[in-house]
């Protein structure tokens, strides 16, 4: 029985609930029809009876815990000002409730509050700043190429880069321990503060192809990024495919004078600012990160990882490409 259903059962009747149970057993009902009616279990309806046909009355007996500080009226604030101020702490709604109650209230009792409301204190998604021009752009590219057909889409050749650490934790590997063992050395998994040693790696990809794996250390400039992965790579790739598209994206290696004049010969995909980065690529990305292990140095990983590219089956690459192709079309 999911936790959310036993905890339903133990909670205390509302008034209206017991009068609720008093109206279904007097017509007739069953203890058990009106106990999976309620959500409630068989005990806790038939107490309720009992103390109806005993005293008639229905009322919530006087506890021995501690009495709520604050009534359900005044729990409906609380919630409400959650809502609305969502990045207010408990703090701040404590303040603000004490100050229309006239009553101390502990911020625990806030969050115990927000609790029964289903809120929860989670991290806030992360979304980058956009404005109108913003907006319509996007809107503007996404519904030029909503009625794209799936041959179409494969014509489009994405890259991209990505660092691959050396010693980097990617939170991908997980222990099994028991509660209070968290600071066992058997448990812990040691990791750098600093940034450490690792590699840049390029790739470009198509539906039916993909470019060599190019490692490389350092920045990325404009006459580096001509140089080194343009015309060595990315114009012989494209004169053998006959009508593709080059993706990228609007990093100042990219739009450079040099880079727009080394592909003026080659059809490019229009990229908005800010634009969602929903290139297929980054599965082959987090593909490679999955099966590089933990090579010990700088070498051994880039030989590791250029092994894994090239073994790379090409089903990979069409599944990530096709998978991707619906997040595309939408706005």
């Amino acid at each position: 029985m999911p936790l959310r259903c036993v905890r339903r059962q133990y909670e205390q009747l509302s008034q209206f609930e017991r009068e609720r149970i008093v109206g279904m057993m007097e017509v007739g009902w069953s203890l058990r029809r009106v106990a999976r009616q309620l959500g409630h279990s068989d005990c806790v309806v038939g107490r309720c009876w009992d103390q109806w046909t005993r005293e008639m009355s229905c009322t919530q007996r006087p506890g021995s815990g501690r009495p709520r500080q604050t009534s359900c009226r005044e729990d409906r604030p609380i919630v409400r000002n959650e809502s609305v101020q969502p990045t207010a702490s408990s703090a701040a709604i404590q303040a603000q409730v004490e100050s229309s109650l006239g009553a101390p209230v502990s911020s625990r009792t806030i969050r115990r509050r927000l609790a029964e409301g289903q809120l929860a204190s989670r991290r806030p998604l992360r979304v980058l700043p956009l404005m109108p021009t913003h907006r319509r752009l996007r809107l503007e590219w996404c519904r030029a190429r909503g009625n794209w057909t799936a041959a179409e889409w494969n014509q489009v050749v994405f890259r991209d880069e990505s660092r691959f650490n050396l010693g980097s934790d990617d939170n991908r590997v997980r222990v099994w321990r028991a509660r209070g063992e968290r600071l066992n050395p058997a448990f812990a998994a040691q990791r750098h503060i600093a940034p450490t040693a690792g590699v840049m790696v390029w790739g470009a990809i198509a539906c039916n192809t993909r470019s060599p794996l190019v490692l490389f250390r350092g920045t990325m400039t404009a006459q580096r990024y001509v140089h080194v992965f343009l015309q060595p790579h990315v114009l012989p790739l494209m004169q053998r495919l006959p009508g593709a598209i080059f993706q990228q994206y609007n990093a100042r290696p990219h739009t450079a004078r040099v880079s727009q004049d080394c592909l003026r010969n080659v059809t490019t995909l229009p990229w908005p600012a800010r634009t969602p980065d929903l290139s297929p690529i980054k599965h082959i990305w987090g593909h490679l990160g999955r099966r590089v292990g933990h090579p010990t140095s700088l070498n051994e990983h880039e030989a590791r990882l250029q092994q894994i590219w090239n073994e790379m089956s090409q089903d990979i690459i069409e599944n990530s490409v096709g998978g991707a192709k619906g997040k595309r079309n939408g706005p």
